[in-house]
């Protein structure tokens, strides 16, 4: 049998509550992905709406040799994200590469 490499992304959406300044919004993004990556070891980057004061988009990826673990993965950083309380999930999709 073949060894396969999985890798799955997530976009998400997020309206950053009570964000007043750009300065502001990248202190609780930067937190947020900060916890991220040490909790669930993935790749996380902030690619969208980076000059509104209130908006966010981050990409997530997961790799494994398994497409259900890397999709778990994701989806329990989603659950992180959504119990985050300086943030709300706008929305966000999940796309096997």
């Amino acid at each position: 049998m073949k060894d396969r490499l999985n890798v799955v992304q997530c976009h998400i959406d997020l309206h950053v509550e009570n964000s007043h300044s750009l300065k502001e919004k990248r202190r609780i993004i930067k937190s947020l992905k900060d916890r991220i990556k040490n909790q669930y070891n993935v790749a996380i980057c902030e690619y969208g709406d980076l000059s509104l004061w209130q908006r966010a988009q981050l990409g997530l990826v997961s790799c494994s040799n398994e497409k259900n673990a890397a999709e778990a993965t994701l989806k329990m950083a989603i659950d992180m994200i959504g119990h985050f309380p300086a943030v709300a999930i706008i929305d966000y999709r999940i796309e096997v590469i």
